[in-house]
């Protein structure tokens, strides 16, 4: 299964692509380590995220896109942009989007811990969230 892991923020959707058969995985290179939403107050500029999402969703023949999710309310909930970004990637066509909460991801990585840290993976830090989305996920469905 060909699987993105996605953590949105702010201003960006910052993903990990992998290769997830039989509890083995392999990081796959990808041409970008995120896509950021410009011009978010605005149809065109959603419209163009989207485009570009779903572009490299094909390219990279990805089947299941897991989002770690964010809370609604509270000190560390998400922010509107980010809640949009969400909803274009969920009406991408031909692909499973699955929320991931933040509890699994922890349960899952003190279950499995990783032996490998995000160098040894040649992934940048702040892709470490969106891998853990990742990982988790893979761990629950394969």
């Amino acid at each position: 299964m060909n699987l993105l892991g996605v953590e949105l923020n702010n201003k960006e959707a910052v993903f990990v692509l992998m290769n997830s058969e039989g509890g083995m995985f392999n990081v796959k290179e990808t041409r970008t380590r995120g896509i950021e939403l410009r011009d978010a107050e605005n149809a065109p500029g959603i419209q163009a995220f989207f485009s570009i999402f779903k572009k490299m969703v094909e390219d990279y023949k990805v089947d299941t896109i897991a989002i770690k999710q964010r809370p609604m309310r509270g000190k560390f909930s998400g922010s509107a942009n980010s809640f949009k970004m969400e909803a274009a990637i969920q009406l991408i066509e031909n692909v499973r989007v699955e929320m991931v909460n933040n509890k699994e991801i922890k349960e899952t990585l003190k279950q499995n811990p990783l032996e490998y840290t995000m160098k040894d993976l040649e992934l940048r830090q702040f892709q470490e969230s969106a891998f853990n989305t990742a990982y988790s996920f893979a761990l629950r469905n394969d």
